[in-house]
């Protein structure tokens, strides 16, 4: 599994060096906007701060899960339908430390750009507690336990929705050759999989009693029923792409 993590990293890190630098600079042109919105008080430079806080709020939030989920290191696709497919088959690598090294180096990355985001939100929060800005309305939550149980529910979001979309396209490179009808196969699953999903975990909000958003954060049970689905999928994509998938 090592070696796999190795090569993994060795292959992906130039590219999440790179999104990282980009993310990076959207923050930082955030925050100078901030510091001059400060010393120009002025309508047009308070709109125009305002503008590149939302959008640093959509690029560390939903921009970077779907960023990391479609062009991520996490991501199957290489080796399904790239070269790279072709050379992995050749090496003597069990498909699950294969497949098992794709998932933790793509949550690696998601967690950098994760950590980012935090970051940039924790100097938003010091200048907006000495700054009055009618744009930024920010609350902490007081418990620590709190954002420990978010940040976890994060992550396994994260890891479910990456598994969900390796096990959507090995299942189509599976039984499905003619790559005109694999993007179909792949939404079909998808959609199928997200709406057992969706059951699911209503079936467990009406169990546990749960009432958004007072118990928000009291969702555990949904971590650990979403990473018992994740390594039901990671198996499953495992044996297909070891015993099915044919390059």
């Amino acid at each position: 599994m090592l070696s796999v993590l190795k090569q993994e990293f060795s292959i992906h890190k130039k590219n999440i060096l790179f999104t990282s630098i980009i993310i990076a600079a959207i923050y930082a042109i955030s925050l100078i906007c901030l510091c001059l919105n400060s010393a120009i008080t002025s309508e047009n430079m308070a709109d125009f701060t305002a503008i590149w806080v939302a959008i640093s709020f959509v690029v560390g939030s939903v921009g970077a899960f779907f960023i990391t989920l479609g062009k991520g290191s996490g991501s199957m696709i290489d080796l399904i339908y790239k070269d790279t497919g072709l050379l992995m088959k050749t090496i003597p690598v069990n498909s699950l430390k294969l497949i098992g090294g794709k998932i933790i180096i793509g949550l690696l990355e998601f967690f950098i750009y994760t950590t980012l985001f935090s970051v940039y939100l924790c100097i938003l929060t010091l200048y907006a507690k000495n700054n009055s800005l009618e744009f930024i309305k920010i609350s902490l939550s007081d418990s620590i336990f709190d954002c420990f149980s978010l940040f976890c529910f994060v992550i396994t979001l994260f890891i479910l929705a990456q598994t969900v979309l390796n096990f959507a396209f090995t299942l189509s490179k599976s039984f499905v050759k003619n790559t005109k009808w694999s993007g179909i196969i792949v939404g079909v699953t998808i959609y199928f999989i997200l709406s057992f999903i969706v059951e699911i975990t209503s079936a467990t909000f009406d169990i546990i009693h749960f009432n958004f958003p007072e118990d928000f954060l009291n969702f555990w049970i949904l971590v650990i029923l979403f990473t018992i689905i994740s390594i039901v999928l990671y198996i499953i994509t495992s044996i297909l792409y070891d015993k099915k998938v044919n390059l």
